[in-house]
């Protein structure tokens, strides 16, 4: 394991839920604001997050930022920046986890409508799909 994804192991549970929210504070204080050099400390450290930790801890940080973001921003940026990095770099061994958090999750679910196809397989991709299609015709 890297010295990285070292640091990302060993992060407590009160570190985790201090990044999300502030994370989610940043994103809100920034809505509808052109991006700024040096005005979104935490979304940085949330992209080195989405390229070098492990994704067991990138599932686990997307699952706790869906469930405390307020905005439908919010949960749009989590989907073109999180979750299309897990299911870009991890999809056919994640996309199963996904499936299941859409069907008990509606927030997680109306997130996954903000996904791209990114660098997620075809297979993953369509399945993505499915699952966007199902939110958008109210079926989930």
């Amino acid at each position: 394991m890297s010295k990285i994804q070292e640091h990302w192991a060993k992060l407590t549970n009160e570190q985790w839920q201090h990044l999300a929210e502030q994370y989610l504070l940043e994103i809100r204080e920034n809505e509808g604001k052109e991006y700024e050099e040096g005005t979104h400390k935490w979304g940085e450290i949330v992209v080195n997050l989405d390229f070098w930790s492990p994704p067991e801890l990138l599932w686990k940080f997307i699952l706790l930022t869906v469930s405390l973001a307020e905005t439908d921003e919010q949960l749009g940026i989590i989907a073109a920046g999180e979750i299309e990095h897990l299911l870009g770099r991890a999809g056919d061994d994640f996309i199963g986890l996904v499936e299941q958090e859409a069907k008990v999750n509606p927030k997680f679910a109306r997130a996954l409508t903000g996904c791209y196809q990114f660098q997620m397989s075809n297979e993953v991709w369509k399945r993505v799909q499915k699952i966007q299609s199902a939110v958008e015709n109210k079926l989930l």
